[in-house]
């Protein structure tokens, strides 16, 4: 069993207040980008959602070691987020769980 890395992922849209950011519409597009680009991806891999604040536009990823390089890849080639020009902005990568300098956040799953 592989390890785990945490990614401080930032959001950037063209036009922030015409898109609802959330943690289930943003799991979505990254798993939408990850079979786009990887085909079927099925059980491979644990990527969940550890942080969430939409006041930043920012969230942390718990992501596999060994699926750390297709997650930094899919996130590089979203180019929309509910049909808004975007990029995902990777702030931080470590093996020790992330944490945003600024508050508030919502803490959406953490084993």
């Amino acid at each position: 069993m592989s390890g785990y890395q945490y990614l401080d992922v930032k959001l950037k849209l063209r036009d922030p207040d015409s898109v609802t950011l959330t943690p289930v519409f943003l799991y979505g597009c990254i798993f939408n980008s990850l079979a786009s680009i990887f085909g079927e991806i099925g059980g491979q891999t644990t990527v969940d959602i550890v942080k969430f604040s939409t006041e930043q536009n920012r969230f942390i990823f718990r992501v596999t070691e060994d699926f750390l390089e297709r997650v930094r890849i899919a996130l590089t080639l979203i180019g929309y987020y509910q049909e808004v020009p975007c990029h995902f902005q990777v702030l931080n990568t470590s093996q020790k769980p992330l944490d945003f300098e600024e508050s508030p956040v919502e803490f959406i799953a953490f084993d």
